[in-house]
């Protein structure tokens, strides 16, 4: 069904890998278009609670394809015609974050540009031990895109100028002391830590973690007074849902809820 991307559910989770290996997974037109149709069925797909993507081959995501933008502008067709439009909440470079279904990013290797805005935008970033970044926009002649907004948010304005600016590489053990990653494990173990931390995820009430997630993006840009408004009403909507009442009886009779996402 789809050319640049894998796209599988099972258990709840829907795992998407980047499939364009031989160019370390780079974006082109295709594989942005396909990730914003997979991003758009996840959301709307009651069976997919969460989501984790990973990239196949030695890459996460090498960002932009230079090189197909550059024979598209040789041939006139980058030139002649500007970039399709895109819906933005299912924008490659924030549609991690504006879906409220969790993403995990599982960071297999090298990663640069707009991959870097990708995984900056899940909510969880385990990372392989061989993840690497580079956050290289200044580099092309271009600005740092999506980065500047969620580094500062992850790391601190200090932080965030030292990473964009600069635009040099990062492994992984940095990346975890500077607080962007959840863990870091093994490259063989990686999808296995992903997978389970997918399954604890999805051990809790789906639609009260959905709404979780939306409650800390908006925490970004109100204050305690809205956020508390915010909070009744969510929860006066969740007060209405079969998990709550499962989660209640759970508590009653001493064991593990059984959650339906309902």
């Amino acid at each position: 069904m789809y050319q640049a991307i894998q796209w599988e559910v099972r258990d709840h989770v829907g795992v998407l890998r980047l499939n364009r290996p031989e160019r370390l997974n780079a974006i082109d037109n295709v594989m942005r278009n396909e990730m914003e149709h997979v991003l758009r069925a996840a959301e709307a797909d009651v069976d997919v609670w969460t989501l984790v993507v990973t990239g196949n081959g030695r890459g996460f995501c090498s960002g932009a394809d230079l090189k197909a933008r550059a024979e598209a502008e040789k041939s006139g067709a980058g030139s002649a015609s500007p970039q399709p439009l895109f819906d933005m909440k299912y924008y490659y470079a924030i549609g991690f974050s504006q879906i409220t279904k969790p993403v995990i990013a599982a960071v297999n290797g090298v990663t640069r540009g707009a991959g870097c805005n990708m995984a900056f935008a899940a909510d969880f970033r385990i990372l392989a031990d061989s993840a690497n970044f580079g956050v290289n926009f200044v580099e092309r002649g271009l600005m740092g895109e999506t980065a500047t907004w969620y580094l500062p948010r992850l790391v601190g304005h200090a932080k965030a100028a030292e990473i964009c600016l600069l635009g040099e590489p990062f492994d992984a053990q940095q990346a975890l002391a500077w607080g962007l990653a959840t863990q870091v494990v093994p490259q063989d173990k990686l999808m296995e830590a992903a997978m389970a931390l997918a399954a604890k995820l999805n051990s809790k009430a789906p639609i009260a973690v959905q709404m979780t997630k939306v409650a800390l993006r908006r925490a970004w840009m109100q204050d305690v007074e809205q956020q508390l408004e915010l909070q009744n009403t969510m929860n006066n909507k969740l007060k209405g849902t079969e998990d709550t009442k499962e989660a209640l009886r759970a508590f009653i009779e001493k064991r593990a809820p059984n959650f339906k996402g309902s």
